[in-house]
């Protein structure tokens, strides 16, 4: 365990117990044995590009809020694996909210079991020197979104277990995600349904009347997919911690969700609903493929806008739109 960049102090102990916790559930689940660090910081901008050289660039803006914790397979099948958490500073005059930072430890922990057990089921895609096609993006996008609304009830049954909330002089109860985030992620998933229908539709247009090229295009729509379907993840796990209908049913008018979300993430989310939030190493292998194999809806998405893409011969991505 490190501290960094003038990180809060006194929070060692704390993380420890949740890591005794995570423990004795990686072994219940045959999780492969990590060598985890983990990095309480001030500053995870500076701290992530430091520890990771794949994350040189990395900056904390995602759709729907700002990055608080990032775990990172330092190797491949995430035997080494490093956490790094936001824990802010003493010097940045705000209170410590324990409630967040349990849930933010837990669910980057969270992300290190997944993580090792894809490894050890053999589900994670090779890594590739070329250019990725559109079915091997919308297959990692799929696991990685799954992985987030997993992660985040995860973290929630440590929130149940270890926190309480009064609401409006009412009985003490378990705290749960919804408590902690409200209606953010709501809203902001709310707020970018335009940005889908007609954004993405008028981007595709807006190549095609030679507004903007092919290569901005294509990368503008398929990163502003990977965006929508984490919040969609985080958004869901809310609705679902709270005891509310699953996200999407209360959107199902808008033509971002009845024509092209909602066929995107209701099959993962049928596969989630029907698989345990942490497969064992046992049947993980046949569940994270499931959840790939839900790709193929994202690949339609993009077709039906006219995008699709292969490769060519000589390994070159070659895209078109029709």
């Amino acid at each position: 365990m490190l501290e960094e960049h003038g990180a809060r102090s006194g929070l060692v102990g704390f993380i420890e117990t949740v890591h005794a916790e995570m423990s004795s559930l990686a072994g219940a689940y045959a999780v492969p044995e990590i060598e985890l660090t983990v990095v309480l910081t001030g500053d995870i901008t500076a701290s992530i590009r430091a520890h990771s050289a794949i994350e040189r660039n990395f900056t904390p803006e995602r759709s729907g809020g700002v990055v608080k914790g990032k775990t990172i397979g330092i190797v491949r099948d995430f035997s080494e694996t490093l956490i790094v958490v936001d824990v802010g500073s003493e010097s940045d005059g705000e209170e410590l909210n324990k409630l967040e930072l349990l849930h933010l430890v837990a669910h980057e922990y969270g992300h290190a079991l997944l993580g090792r057990l894809r490894a050890g089921a053999g589900t994670r895609p090779p890594k590739t020197t070329r250019l990725k096609t559109p079915e091997e993006c919308a297959a990692i996008w799929a696991y990685e979104a799954a992985d987030e609304f997993r992660c985040d009830l995860i973290a929630n049954v440590f929130l149940q277990k270890w926190a309480t909330i009064t609401v409006d002089g009412g009985e003490a109860r378990p705290a749960t995600l919804a408590d902690l985030v409200g209606e953010g992620y709501r809203e902001a998933f709310a707020g970018l349904l335009d940005e889908v229908h007609p954004g993405w539709p008028d981007l595709v247009l807006a190549f095609q009347t030679h507004q903007i090229g092919l290569t901005e295009m294509y990368d503008e729509l398929l990163l502003g997919t990977c965006g929508v379907l984490m919040l969609i993840a985080h958004a869901d796990a809310t609705e679902e911690t709270s005891g509310n209908a699953p996200l999407l049913e209360g959107f199902s008018d808008h033509p971002a969700v009845h024509n092209m979300l909602g066929p995107v993430w209701g099959p993962i989310r049928e596969v989630l609903d029907s698989t345990p939030v942490l497969p064992s190493l046992e049947e993980f292998a046949a569940v994270d493929k499931a959840i790939q194999d839900c790709g193929k809806h994202v690949v339609d998405m993009w077709q039906s806008l006219g995008v699709s893409a292969c490769l060519t011969d000589d390994d070159q991505l070659y895209v078109s739109v029709s």
